[in-house]
């Protein structure tokens, strides 16, 4: 009777060619320390030492536990049988559904490095247990002819964490085996030198790292977990972490591990794992952290973001829930999906929660700061991840991974395809496995592309398209978009008037700078008396000339001419070397100083020079009047009060004029805003009657009447259409009848 035989290279098939890369392995090992009730998952890489640590504190293996179940390909991850049992859980926290399968963990780690070392401890077990050490060489399952069942994997036992004498035990132990194998010629000379090369050239010393590195991981006194010491690690992670050195983009272990659980979105659910990324590359014990939690979306920054959408997706694809524009105005909203005839989705019910970010500042509600933060997070993390139990499903999220073709759409046509995917940021939450058709590729490449995937694609596309559609079509072909176009152009003049005044602000500042070394030269040069001394003399001469004036009323107007001539010049004057307290930028330490030295001189100036000059202009003015024998005009006086009246008078009327514009201007905003409202219930009631669709069984003739569903749907659109035409007929009528009449004016005849 023939029988299958398996190679070992079947599990360098499945393990290390079937994963996409470093990232997506440590991403498995991760949800497997979740199926074991880990809290914390460390990994440290000691770049000195070519070493990758993996550590988790949850539930460990026992040496039993760890050949039937981790050494075992195929094992039952959710089902028991007489032969296996389910793997063990924690009582004292809440259940976890599994999120490992197929032992693609265990097989990931051979496309991280050659060699591991694993060392497990298990805890919260009816007793206590030694620790399980157990070593492995991937090389030699690449070998040719070689079945599993030649391969010898040690497994020890110690009560004690296992220092390096210990490991070397367990090397010499594979190598044995191997040169066992090489005397059957089972392998060549060749390869047994360089494997055994490998495994000599292995220096772990379990006990000693768990003192070097951060504590929290111990393996003894009721503790447990298990742990990963891979080297040599391949050098593709150097790459991973570091990337191409442009710090504005995301490294592949970036765009692998943050995210794993949903952190960015309020009242999200709390992260069952504490995962830390440490890169130490020098032997003094230093390290940079890969994955700082800050790194990621805060739910502050989601709640900043311009634009919100929450919501359900129901089992026929229709989504019912809450579109914030603006942070300002919420709109209940429905998009319909029809591609599935209103049948059940095998995708199954899954919801959404999303922010976005306007794509230039000046449309953006955000500040300046916030907006650059959230804006380069964005090119680095944007995207619409995916979770199931909260737990990402890679590579969902990344932000080169378009699987909406969202940026595809907008080269073609930004107008139509509003989204734009670097700008976005949420999570959706989709059913729980038996609710839905979504599987996971076996090397987490994201879903199976099959009938449910599909329909998952189709069902968000079409909900960005209608998005777009609804609320942010640039010719406001809708309600919604009304508002967002106002609001968006409000933005936009706001960013203009801020970026004008910074200008403006700016060449404020050098004139400003500029008058204050002018008014110091010219106080220095003594300037001001001379100029003011000069325009005295002027005006001596110019009475003077009066004195040939032989009409007594012509001399008088004469003199008021040039007194207010005179007085004029002076008041230009003292306006001119005047420098005005300054608006629109703030004034550094040495300005201020200057501002306060050039106040406390002029009020000098104003006490002396420009006192003197007004005493004289009184006094030139009093003796030329009495030479002349002349006395001033007192109707000059009265025409100069009636034109003071006339200008205060016309600027309380322009301002009362501005202030009755204003209220129109706000009972025609409110009124728009009343209009706009009631479009958009009708149009929600129109979604509404289409999303019933979904229920009603139109195969089965006996339940279904077309002529009383048809009355029913056009009933209820027909109640709000007319709630919304009378209410804007009542405006219409009133505005109509709407007319002020100004008062005849009281004329009054002067004889």
């Amino acid at each position: 009777m023939a029988q299958f035989k398996t190679r070992a290279r079947a599990l360098d098939l499945l393990g290390r060619q079937q994963i996409a890369g470093i990232p997506t392995a440590i991403n498995e090992l991760i949800k497997n320390a979740h199926d074991a009730y880990a809290d914390k998952f460390d990994i440290d890489f000691l770049r000195c030492n070519n070493l990758l640590v993996l550590r988790d504190d949850g539930l460990g293996m026992t040496k039993e536990e760890f050949e039937t179940r981790w050494l075992t390909l195929g094992t039952e991850s959710k089902l028991a049988n007489k032969k296996s049992s389910l793997p063990p859980i924690d009582i004292s926290k809440p259940r976890r559904p599994i999120m490992g399968e197929k032992g693609i963990g265990r097989l990931a780690i051979a496309s991280i490095g050659s060699q591991v070392l694993i060392v497990s401890k298990a805890k919260l077990r009816s007793k206590e247990y030694d620790i399980v050490v157990a070593f492995i060489n991937w090389e030699i399952f690449e070998l040719p002819g070689i079945n599993l069942e030649d391969i010898v994997i040690p497994v020890r036992e110690y009560s004690h964490m296992p220092n390096a004498a210990d490991i070397d035990s367990i090397k010499n132990e594979v190598i044995q085996s191997l040169d066992k194998l090489n005397q059957k010629e089972l392998i060549d000379d060749k390869d047994f030198e360089k494997i055994k090369s490998s495994i000599t050239s292995f220096k772990v010393d379990p006990h000693q790292l768990s003192l070097q590195l951060q504590q929290g991981f111990e393996l003894t006194n009721g503790c447990g977990g298990t742990q990963f010491f891979i080297s040599p690690v391949y050098d593709t992670i150097i790459s991973d972490i570091e990337g191409d050195g442009n710090s504005d983009e995301a490294t592949k272990i970036e765009k692998m591990l943050m995210g794993f659980h949903n952190t960015m979105t309020p009242d999200h659910p709390t992260p069952v794992v504490d995962i830390s990324f440490r890169d130490y590359r020098a032997n003094d014990g230093s390290f940079v952290s890969i994955i700082d939690k800050e790194h990621f979306f805060t739910t502050e920054e989601f709640e900043l973001a311009d634009h919100h959408f929450q919501g359900q997706f129901d089992e026929f694809g229709q989504f019912k829930g809450l579109v914030k524009i603006y942070g300002e105005k919420t709109f209940d909203h429905i998009v319909n999906w029809r591609d599935n005839y209103y049948r059940e989705t095998e995708c199954g019910p899954f919801k959404i929660n999303l922010a976005y970010l306007q794509g230039e500042l000046k449309s953006s509600r955000v500040d300046v700061e916030n907006y650059a933060r959230i804006k380069a997070k964005g090119d680095k993390f944007g995207g619409l991840y995916i979770y199931r139990d909260n737990i990402r499903v890679l590579p969902y999220g990344d932000s080169d991974y378009d699987f909406l073709d969202i940026e595809k759409n907008r080269s073609k046509r930004a107008s139509t395809y509003f989204f734009s995917y670097r700008r976005m940021f949420g999570a959706i939450e989709i059913a729980d496995r038996e609710h839905s058709g979504l599987v996971e590729k076996a090397g987490r490449e994201g879903f199976i592309e099959n009938k449910a995937y599909r329909q998952l694609q189709a069902i968000l596309k079409n909900f960005f398209v209608q998005l777009a559609a609804d609320f942010f079509s640039e010719k406001n072909k809708t309600a919604q978009s009304e508002f967002f176009n106002q609001k968006k152009d409000e933005f936009n003049a706001y960013h203009n008037a801020l970026e004008r005044r910074d200008k403006l602000a700016k060449s404020k500042k050098e004139r400003f700078a500029r008058e204050l070394d002018i008014f110091f030269a010219g106080l220095t040069e003594h300037k001001f008396e001379n100029e003011l001394e000069e325009l005295l003399t002027n005006f001596r001469n110019d009475l003077h000339s009066v004195l040939y004036i032989n009409d007594a009323d012509e001399a008088s107007q004469k003199i008021i001419d040039l007194e207010f001539a005179m007085r004029q010049k002076v008041s230009d004057y003292r306006k001119r070397i005047s420098v005005t307290s300054p608006k629109g930028f703030a004034m550094s330490k040495s300005m201020r100083t200057d501002f306060d030295t050039y106040l406390n001189e002029f009020k000098i100036l104003e006490q002396t020079v420009f006192k003197n000059i007004n005493e004289n202009i009184d006094q030139l003015i009093d003796d030329y009047t009495a030479q002349l024998n002349l006395e001033i005009s007192k109707r000059k006086r009265l025409e100069q009060a009636v034109e003071l009246i006339s200008a205060e008078a016309l600027s309380l009327n322009k301002k009362k004029k501005s202030e009755t514009n204003d209220v129109v201007s706000d009972v025609s905003r409110k009124i728009k805003d009343l209009t706009n409202e009631l479009i958009i219930d009708l149009d929600n009631q129109i979604r509404s009657v289409k999303n019933q669709f979904k229920l009603l069984a139109t195969d089965k003739a006996d339940n279904f009447d077309l002529v009383t569903e048809r009355k029913r749907m056009e009933a209820e659109i027909e109640s709000i259409s007319s709630r919304n035409t009378d209410v804007m007929e009542r405006i219409i009528r009133q505005f109509e009848s709407f007319y002020v009449e100004k008062k005849r004016r009281r004329s009054n005849n002067y004889k």
